[in-house]
């Protein structure tokens, strides 16, 4: 069984001549276009030749598509060519096919000679002689190749523009049987130098990514706050300094007792707080301790393409104050946030995300669906995200997130103790 995926994005004046052409192979056994979110007539001109057409909602990127088009295939060989190609033929199609159909190799890509290919003369090509000198192919970057279905199964494959040149290294890597055929000249839509710009960007992430050298396996870290970032409970410290130590132990004393739930007291603390102002928090900075490597870990997990972010029960001015400090940026934080009004005094309101309605704990904030907040508006999955915390309070977090590290805890917790937050930076790969 051989299948073809044509992942295509806005390539109505192509893509009927590049079916077309497919359907001439008689090898193939069906043909599946994925339409990534086109605004044009692409959908409308693939489904008049017949042929099976998914469509994404919105355009999410050619690797997301390329996982499209495998969940909705059943070839053992599969095919992927692209949609904007003018100068395809049934004989060089089935020039790529010959030596899987023969076992004389597990992948096969493609080289041609085309006008223009500035991403690959430009970018790849450079790369490849100084990052991996030993790797001979005559076009390193193609999107036309084919691929036995067994070994799909074994690969990371991206969302976005890298995917051709992230499965070719993965498959180097691997060791296995990689042919290159030359299919002669081949002629693609010009792009314009915004998109190129934008191809070049994520084609070196890729190889950056599979090189070890910035963000791989796992792309968002996310931390917990008291006691894991800071040496500290922070609201001790707001307690002593605003006056209110009894009231905090009382309301810790009635939870404990089950006489209330873990969101009344950040709400009544809260409300303690009420008629503060941003400058009376200058003295509770103070007398909170930043972890000593906090700031070199979180810039070095930065500098290697990794996302960061708080998660935390503690209040926004002390959250926003530190995320500053180590350098997080505040659109990665989730918190309680304290009301403040037109004079930006404190209301004793607050506001928070998940409007302790969880059913997985009582707090303000469930970690949990804090997290899987965070990862869908960075579009990451839950296995590539590692949750660093230091207890109890963080087991919704730790369950939400591929990869937990407890943080110097005192019960047994997460997947994997530390004792230094620098082991993040050795886990993280």
């Amino acid at each position: 069984m051989l299948s073809c995926i044509i992942p295509a994005f806005n390539e109505e004046s192509t893509i009927i001549s590049v079916i077309k052409n497919v359907k001439k192979v008689k090898v193939i056994d069906e043909i599946i276009v994925v339409d990534d979110g086109s605004t044009d007539g692409t959908y409308k001109n693939a489904k008049s030749e017949g042929v099976q057409v998914v469509k994404h909602a919105k355009n999410k990127g050619k690797g997301a598509a390329i996982k499209t088009g495998i969940s909705h295939s059943s070839g053992d060989i599969i095919l992927f060519l692209d949609a904007d190609l003018c100068s395809i033929s049934p004989k060089k199609i089935a020039s790529i096919l010959q030596p899987l159909e023969n076992d004389e190799a597990d992948f096969v890509k493609t080289s041609f000679t085309r006008a223009r290919g500035r991403v690959t003369e430009l970018v790849v090509k450079p790369l490849f002689k100084v990052i991996f000198p030993f790797i001979k192919f005559n076009q390193p970057l193609s999107g036309q190749f084919a691929i036995k279905r067994d070994l799909l199964k074994e690969l990371k494959i991206d969302d976005k523009w890298g995917v051709d040149i992230q499965i070719l290294l993965q498959l180097v890597k691997k060791g296995v049987r990689i042919s290159e055929v030359d299919i002669g000249k081949l002629k693609h839509k010009k792009q314009p130098i915004e998109n190129l710009a934008i191809m070049s960007e994520q084609v070196i992430k890729a190889i950056l990514s599979e090189l070890g050298i910035i963000a791989n396996k796992h792309k968002l870290v996310i931390f917990d706050f008291d006691k894991t970032l800071i040496r500290e409970s922070s609201i001790e410290v707001v307690a002593k300094e605003f006056g209110f130590k009894k009231e905090l132990y009382e309301l810790r004393a009635n939870y404990k007792s089950g006489k209330i739930k873990d969101y009344n007291i950040t709400l009544e603390l809260a409300n303690l707080i009420k008629g503060r102002t941003e400058k009376d928090f200058e003295k509770v900075f103070e007398n909170i301790n930043l972890r000593r490597t906090a700031k070199g870990v979180i810039n070095r997990l930065k500098k290697r393409q990794y996302d960061v972010g708080i998660i935390s029960v503690a209040f926004s001015p002390i959250i926003n104050y530190f995320a500053d400090k180590i350098g997080i940026d505040k659109v990665n934080i989730i918190c309680p946030v304290l009301v403040t009004d037109k004079n930006g005094r404190y209301t004793g309101e607050v506001t928070a995300k998940t409007k302790y309605h969880s059913k997985c704990c009582d707090k303000i904030i469930c970690k949990a669906d804090a997290a899987k907040e965070l990862m869908k508006k960075l579009n990451i999955k839950p296995e590539e995200c590692i949750a660093v915390g230091d207890g109890k309070s963080d087991e919704c977090l730790f369950r939400a997130c591929g990869l937990s590290l407890a943080y110097k805890p005192l019960t047994s917790l997460g997947d994997i103790k530390i004792l230094n937050l620098a082991e993040i930076l050795i886990y993280a790969e």
